[in-house]
């Protein structure tokens, strides 16, 4: 099974090239991301959100991290420059470590696929913004219910795109590999076809 090519070979073009392609996805788009390191999906995440908002004041943006908890997602968009707590504050930057998330009872979440209604609930209470999800999908590395997020990862090839609301499902390497079997790999590889990003 051969993965989709690597199109970044270093770490100066993941943030000039990428960040202007992840910049361009239009509503409706469900991409995945494979990741070789935190060090270097958190350069991304950071530069990508510092520049969609400040670039558009009609975006909410929605971020899930696992690796990273939200206190150190929120140091390093400090370092950006980016004022966190005043976009917090708007609700156009909503942090929510994803652990909580799918533990939480009153959520009603214990697997991938209660994600999708999560984000209708976000999508609602930002009425009028354009949403753009971003979700560390390595946490269900120890899950038992990798059918349901091979489900969830298959709404990209049956009416996603009708959904209004853009989306990353971000993946770390060896979480990706550890997870899935070859033929549910070419699965995902096949539901998103030419939306898969290879760091």
């Amino acid at each position: 099974m051969e993965y989709p090519k690597d199109l970044y070979s270093n770490i100066n073009e993941v943030s000039n090239n990428l960040i202007l392609e992840l910049q361009k996805l239009p509503i409706g788009y469900h991409s995945v991301i494979l990741y070789p390191n935190i060090e270097t999906i958190r350069k991304v995440y950071a530069e990508y959100i510092h520049r969609l908002i400040d670039e558009d004041s009609n975006v909410a943006i929605l971020f899930l991290p696992y690796y990273d908890t939200t206190d150190s997602v929120r140091q390093e968009l400090l370092t950006k420059g980016l004022d966190v707590r005043k976009f917090e504050r708007n609700n156009s930057l909503i942090l929510i470590d994803f652990a909580k998330v799918v533990d939480n009872p009153y959520l009603g979440l214990p697997a991938a696929f209660g994600l999708k209604e999560f984000i209708n609930k976000i999508q609602a209470y930002n009425k009028g913004k354009n949403l753009v999800v971003i979700a560390d999908m390595s946490l269900y590395n120890n899950s038992k219910n990798i059918d349901e997020l091979l489900k969830y990862e298959s709404l990209s090839d049956d009416g996603y795109c009708n959904q209004n609301w853009t989306q990353l499902c971000l993946y770390h390497k060896l979480d990706f590999h550890l997870m899935f079997t070859d033929e549910q790999k070419e699965k995902i590889f096949d539901y998103h076809k030419d939306k898969v990003i290879v760091i």
